[in-house]
């Protein structure tokens, strides 16, 4: 008798360990866009595989760290942003897989650097912008290793890899190091004369 109610107890147990994982599923969506473009990856930094109309159903089959969401395009992997979908059932399209030291997300509620507010304080103190030519950054980064590839994001912030490209003091942040702006998690790349008067300040690399 024991012995069965043990047997009664463990395939419960097995059952709701079972039950308890979320199940995903493809999911339908419409475009609310005029015209949304479909590209070969997740930014628009990929080449445009087509577009999609207005009222258009697709199926979405997995979320991108960055809202982008992908789906198939003439029997081909594609993606779309989904700032222009309507998603049926967003909670149960699977999440990409994205390490935890790649997230470029912001938990940041306060103000926001934009090209029209020009300054702003942010979760690591002020912060700025500048448009230059970063080759030369880059040229560095790679010296030091950094293999990442050099893209320009959908609002204008330049990044490498999954991080914003950024100037700081680099007595206060070295360069390559990982610090939080208004923006998402920046990664360190150059300096300026601004860091001998503030050391705490960020320039954010944008093409404004």
């Amino acid at each position: 008798m024991i012995k069965r109610k043990l047997a009664i107890i463990g395939s419960t147990l097995v059952l709701s360990l079972c039950t308890a994982a979320p199940v995903f599923a493809d999911s339908s969506a419409t475009v609310t866009a005029s015209s949304l473009n479909v590209r070969s990856g997740s930014s628009t930094d990929h080449a445009v595989l087509g577009t999609l109309s207005n009222g258009t159903s697709v199926t979405v089959s997995e979320l991108e760290s960055n809202g982008w969401y992908k789906i198939s395009y003439n029997g081909q992997t594609a993606y779309v942003a989904g700032n222009y979908l309507d998603v049926d059932d967003p909670s149960g399209v699977a999440a990409a897989e994205t390490s935890s030291e790649t997230q470029t997300a912001s938990a940041w509620t306060g103000p926001v650097l934009t090209k029209r507010a020009g300054t702003v304080q942010g979760p690591s103190g002020k912060e700025t912008y500048y448009n230059l030519d970063m080759s030369g950054v880059v040229k560095i980064m790679r010296s030091m290793g950094n293999t990442d590839e050099y893209w320009v994001r959908e609002d204008g912030v330049k990044m490498l890899g999954n991080y914003i490209m950024c100037a700081a003091n680099l007595s206060v942040h070295p360069r390559g190091s990982l610090v939080e702006s208004s923006l998402g998690t920046c990664i360190v790349c150059d300096t300026g004369s601004f860091a001998q008067s503030n050391p705490n300040q960020l320039d954010i690399a944008v093409n404004w």
